[in-house]
């Protein structure tokens, strides 16, 4: 399997969200995804596109802009299940996360920690892992 460092670049003006993630073994773009946003349309028009490791450090000079952050690399369900530290129906939530795309389970990463400070807030019980996933609650604005 092919080694991978990912960031996750966001822009605070509009709120845009995309991940990069580059081959560890020549820092050479392989895949990009848009998690939220329309923007994709500018940077492609403009040649900014960061293709390299590079190019990505080199967005680091737009703070004021964009929040660069080089992510975890193991997506893995046992990765998410210790995350989410509720350890009730694990086979059925393992069935429910290996039915997501990748796209959704870097967003199960990404929203788990604004859904545990949501949950101490308002007091609610946590719902069960399988719930979680099944309902889409990643989707969700905490």
């Amino acid at each position: 399997m092919e080694q991978l460092t990912t960031y996750k670049v966001t822009f605070k003006e509009t709120a845009d969200e995309w991940l990069f993630q580059y081959r560890k073994t020549d820092d050479i773009i392989y895949s990009f995804f848009n998690l939220k946003g329309s923007r994709i349309l500018k940077l492609l028009d403009n040649n900014q596109f960061p293709g390299t490791v590079s190019r990505m450090e080199e967005w680091t000079k737009f703070k004021k802009a964009v929040t660069i952050e080089l992510i975890l690399d193991d997506y893995s369900f046992e990765a998410f299940w210790k995350a989410y530290n509720l350890k009730l129906k694990k086979e059925l939530s393992q069935k429910a996360f290996e039915k997501l795309s990748l796209v959704d389970v870097i967003k199960c990463f990404n929203t788990l920690k604004k859904y545990d400070e949501f949950l101490v807030k308002t007091g609610q019980a946590k719902a069960h892992l399988v719930t979680w996933l099944n309902q889409k609650r990643y989707n969700d604005e905490y």
